[in-house]
């Protein structure tokens, strides 16, 4: 099953996630992301949080039509995000696409990794997105679709990653290390319309940005 989780981080354009919607069978709202739920016409399966960002209209207005709220205290270990990760692998979610954790708030976005290695870790396809980035995180390996001159960088997640191997891509790389203090995987370039990159160790980023 395939489930789309919002959340309450920056979206700018609402038309740009349209076609995610038609690939997804549930979305799941992490508190406040129902309001871009609302904004963008969607009916969420599920709202969770402790809902200090959702507007109480807004809420109110789901609930009338049906749809399930699980409220938590405010004083809690996980984020709104991480309560929706979880209800997702619990709802039988083997791929999940996040999107409204990306924004201004620098420690909120990187936090929102973990998400990824938590879905990894279960064994659970996971991507975050938005207007200018995809995002991905492997401990084998990986194939994305491109476009000729379309960017991929990869970035250590770990310390250190070993046996790097890529194909499709202008600068290859033929079981090479990369380590964090040296990130010299930004900004390859799709050379075919398809992309692929397998690691022996450790855990890599793969992020498909756009300028």
């Amino acid at each position: 099953m395939k489930v789309l989780i919002i959340s309450n981080g920056e979206i700018r354009d609402y038309e740009f996630y349209k076609s995610l919607l038609e690939e997804v069978d549930m979305v799941i709202c992490a508190d406040g992301g129902a309001n871009h739920a609302y904004r963008m016409k969607i009916k969420p399966f599920l709202i969770i949080g402790d809902f200090d960002s959702v507007d109480k209209e807004i809420l109110e207005f789901y609930q009338k039509q049906g749809v399930m709220v699980e409220k938590f205290p405010t004083m809690k270990d996980e984020t709104d995000t991480q309560l929706a990760l979880k209800r997702a692998i619990e709802l039988g979610a083997n791929e999940i696409t996040f999107i409204g954790v990306i924004g201004d708030r620098f420690d909120h976005s990187y936090a929102n990794l973990s998400l990824l290695l938590y879905s990894l870790k279960r064994g659970v396809k996971s991507r975050i997105i938005n207007e200018k980035n995809e995002i991905y995180l492997i401990d084998d390996q990986i194939e994305l679709e491109g476009e000729k001159g379309d960017l991929l960088s990869l970035l250590p997640y770990s310390g250190e990653v070993e046996g790097i191997y890529t194909k499709g891509l202008f600068y290859p790389l033929s079981g090479e290390t990369m380590v964090m203090e040296n990130p010299y995987g930004i900004s390859n370039v799709f050379i075919e319309e398809k992309a692929s990159v397998k690691i022996k160790k450790g855990l890599l980023l793969v992020i498909k940005p756009k300028d």
